[in-house]
């Protein structure tokens, strides 16, 4: 759980000493499980700071889902539409686990942008971590077999959420198949299927929900043509 505001990237070059002038202006606010916090092209003005759980960013095409991101405690959604003429909301944002937050309105938040232009300045900076993290699912989703995809999204998943375990890594993150299926695309039962051959194949295991990664290095290796680092890989490097 993050405890103070400038534990958020976006406020994190405001002054300590100025903390006590903005903190009153944010408003904590708890969601539990499945409850959507936004929804896409629906009008709305607030912005929200994960502080404890995380969300999947995602849109619906024709009751499809497609998952474009997770977020994180630490993170902010609905900036971007706080700095636009347009506030309709780009996606809808549903809480995977609770969720505690904290709102502030978009008055307040360009309030706040105009006495400290470093807030804008992370906006952007954001922003560009969120296109590169959009480009790489692009190319997810258009050029690798189900196989690789797979293979990069628990990598993605390790880099993210993995630690060390008794027999290899664990990804301390619950993820059930719908939620890896609509991260990558593809059915839920392409993604069993594929899972069940990492399996048989000893290079994961998964208990509870958890998965483990067994053979890392191997999984690894069938990434090995889709042009990724471990920097790239990270969700938010800010």
């Amino acid at each position: 759980m993050i405890t103070k505001i400038t534990d958020c990237a976006i406020f994190s070059d405001i002054p300590e000493n100025e903390l006590s002038k903005i903190t009153p202006l944010f408003k904590e606010r708890l969601f539990k499980k499945n409850h959507v916090l936004m929804f896409e092209n629906d009008q709305s003005d607030e912005i929200y700071i994960i502080r404890s759980g995380m969300a999947k960013v995602c849109r619906i095409h024709e009751g499809r889902e497609i998952v474009l991101g997770i977020t994180m405690p630490g993170d902010i959604i609905g900036e971007t539409e706080a700095l636009s003429n347009d506030q309709h909301r780009i996606s809808s944002i549903e809480a995977i686990e609770n969720v505690s937050t904290w709102l502030i309105s978009r008055n307040d938040f360009l309030n706040i942008v105009e006495k400290y232009p470093s807030v804008l300045r992370k906006a952007y900076m954001i922003l560009a971590e969120r296109t590169r993290v959009l480009n790489r699912l692009v190319r997810y989703l258009t050029f690798y077999d189900v196989r690789t995809k797979v293979a990069n999204l628990l990598i993605d998943l390790f880099y993210n959420f993995g630690k060390p375990c008794d027999n290899g890594y664990k990804i301390d993150l619950k993820v059930n198949q719908s939620l890896l299926a609509n991260m990558l695309g593809v059915t839920r039962e392409s993604i069993s299927k594929t899972l069940g051959d990492f399996q048989n194949e000893g290079l994961i295991d998964v208990h509870d929900k958890y998965f483990y990664l067994l053979e890392k290095d191997k999984l690894e290796l069938i990434c090995n043509e889709t042009e990724e680092t471990p920097s790239l890989r990270k969700w938010n490097s800010l």
